[in-house]
């Protein structure tokens, strides 16, 4: 199936066995339906990624096919579950934090999964502006795998790309989005002793054990299920919805919200309404 008939609607909503990509300076990202890939061309038992860009692409033409999906992307189920998770908190996100989210112009069908993940990624982002009233939230994405046109299209969405330390942007008031980035990358990089407000992206866990099956996972494992612990406490997570449009592009990401004082006091009147309903008395 071609990378133009699945940004037209026409890929599965089934989900699909996700696999890695591979690049030179250790970023894995999970992918689906995908083999092994890497930047290099010298990688062994690699597919290599594209080095050729679309012919006669350019970012006016990557703008123009995002915006058709951002038109397609309103009235999808997923867009009102991620307005209904947003709408009624005050977030006060000062950054937005873009992770792993690949290229959107090497010759090759994927492409546009990336492009799906970026209309979530700009959507949360203006409706965090809205209900802020703020004018301008800085965003930043890294990718070992963006091109120059992939840099130029992105500054058009006024998102700065960074070859390196996009970490050292995540602080308490940041939105932090990873479609996909892999458990043993993500979590000692770029969330280890970080609080971020809101977080969309892979699950977190408190044990990788059953996914620690080479020596480099199991070197990382420890450190990674002591940041998940930390990381779940004080968090309350939503899983989303399957995304209609494309099967491969969002399914199986969850938002993590940071509990606040009021769903603190909100889950204590739950807590007496069903102990009342049960026949208990307030003591």
């Amino acid at each position: 199936m071609s990378g133009r008939n699945k940004a037209n609607g026409s890929g599965g909503a089934g989900r699909v066995k996700r696999k890695q990509i591979q690049s030179d300076d250790g970023w894995t990202v999970i992918t689906h339906g995908l083999s092994k890939v890497s930047l290099s061309e010298k990688s062994q038992g690699a597919t290599v990624l594209p080095t050729q860009i679309v012919k006669d692409l350019t970012a006016e033409k990557l703008l123009g096919d995002f915006k058709t999906l951002q038109e397609r992307w309103e009235d999808t189920a997923l867009a009102a579950q991620v307005n209904g998770v947003i709408e009624g908190r005050e977030w006060g996100v000062e950054e937005a934090v873009c992770i792993g989210i690949g290229s959107f112009s090497r010759d090759w069908a994927h492409r546009w999964r990336s492009l799906w993940q970026l209309v979530l990624f700009d959507h949360v982002v203006g409706r965090l502006k809205k209900l802020s009233k703020k004018t301008e939230i800085q965003c930043y994405a890294q990718d070992p795998a963006f091109t120059p046109l992939d840099t130029e299209f992105l500054s058009l969405l006024s998102i700065t790309t960074l070859d390196s330390g996009l970490e050292a942007k995540i602080k308490a008031k940041s939105f932090v989005y990873s479609p996909f980035v892999d458990w043993f990358l993500l979590l000692p990089t770029f969330l280890a002793d970080r609080d971020p407000v809101l977080y969309i992206g892979n699950e977190i866990l408190d044990d990788y054990s059953m996914y620690a099956q080479s020596e480099e996972k199991k070197e990382k494992l420890q450190e990674c299920n002591e940041v998940g612990k930390k990381w779940l406490v004080g968090r309350q997570v939503v899983k989303l919805c399957e995304f209609e449009k494309h099967g491969n592009a969002l399914n199986g990401m969850v938002v993590y919200l940071r509990v606040t004082g009021d769903d603190d006091k909100d889950d204590g009147e739950e807590d007496k309404k069903e102990r009342v309903k049960d026949g208990e008395e307030e003591k």
